[in-house]
């Protein structure tokens, strides 16, 4: 499938000047929020789009993925936004809509294990519903490995059950049954809701930004039962059991080494990993994705000084087990020689 490319300006209707609008992409782990992002930057044309991106682990890799949006990306806490939704996100909008320089659109990228409600709630009970205007909630599915047990989370399901939208993404990676099957799970979860397809999340951009999809009415039993209840909703990562091992290295790994880490070693408990790879026998910079059985790299040029950021996620990590068998992937230090040129790394 092609880019698409759009001009926003001609697309869109004119924005309102009041009450900024705000899209929230949420989705389970590896699902392609982060590549749904980049194509809103990529083809956003002359709107202003201010971003706020949020990750399980100490290591903001997304950040690091995302297209240059210059002083417009703003890093919200670690940990899930949802679990902090009362001060490091709203003191965060409010740095948005302060800005000098006027932003148009707000979009809010969460971790792939947050419970979406908390963060619907800031922005439709309390007095951000004054100064903002939620526009849609987008989920991102993985439709390749998507199924009714969804890796055994209720934040994922909660994801699904509070979108105005949900993206069927790698549609390339997936059967015509399994498709049919995914809708089908989604809509028994969902009802009124948009559904869309797509490879590598290519979509249209009027059919994502500012489509009035969200309906402020419609949480406010659920609006009640968080503030009898908020425990409830803040202790979903406890409850799924999640939880991450992050990794950094200055010094790099062997190919050889890494690639048997990932074919035999990996624990099998490990769902999500990505990161930023330097290996001795490559001059490039390795954008790492690891989704379920899945993984790949990319390459592009170090901007920075080379070094190893990796994150984990899964559940019942054994953190010194995995960071001795990275340890082990590493290049001596008394072998360490100047960057070679590169040798293919395989992929699944």
């Amino acid at each position: 499938m092609n880019r698409l490319n759009f001009n926003l300006s001609d697309a869109l209707p004119s924005l309102p000047k009041s009450g900024m609008p705000v899209t929230i992409i949420t989705g389970f782990l590896g699902s392609g929020k982060t590549t749904l992002l980049n194509q809103i930057l990529h083809n956003k044309d002359n709107l202003k789009i201010a971003v706020l991106v949020n990750e399980f682990g100490d290591i903001n890799i997304d950040e690091q993925l995302l297209i240059s949006v210059d002083s417009d990306m703003i890093e919200l806490g670690n940990g899930c936004i949802c679990c902090t939704i009362n001060d490091g996100l709203v003191s965060t909008v409010y740095q948005v809509l302060e800005r000098e320089d006027k932003v148009d659109y707000l979009v809010i990228e969460t971790t792939g294990l947050a419970d979406p409600f908390p963060i619907i709630m800031t922005f439709v009970g309390t007095e951000l519903k004054v100064l903002t205007r939620l526009d849609a909630i987008i989920t991102v599915v993985d439709s390749s490995v998507f199924d009714a047990r969804h890796f055994d989370s209720e934040a994922a399901l909660r994801q699904i059950r509070y979108a105005d939208m949900v993206i069927l993404n790698k549609i390339d990676l997936a059967t015509q049954d399994k498709i049919n099957e995914s809708k089908a799970f989604i809509e028994n979860i969902k009802q009124e809701f948009r559904i869309l397809e797509s490879e590598y999340g290519q979509v249209p951009l009027p059919l994502i930004l500012d489509i009035g999809l969200n309906k402020a009415d419609n949480y406010k039993a659920d609006i009640s039962e968080f503030k009898r209840n908020k425990s409830a909703f803040t202790n979903h990562l406890e409850s799924d059991g999640y939880s991450f091992v992050s990794f950094k290295s200055d010094r790099p790994f062997e190919i050889e080494k890494f690639e048997h880490f990932l074919s035999q070693q990996l624990p099998s408990n490990i769902f999500r990993a990505k990161g930023i790879l330097w290996f001795q026998e490559s001059p490039a910079r390795h954008i790492f994705q690891l989704s379920g059985p899945r993984y790949d790299l990319q390459d592009d040029d170090w901007i920075t000084q080379p070094k190893n950021e990796l994150v984990f996620i899964g559940r019942n990590l054994d953190e010194s087990l995995i960071q001795q068998l990275l340890d082990e992937c590493l290049v001596k230090p008394e072998i360490q020689r100047p960057l070679s040129l590169p040798r293919p790394f395989g992929q699944k």
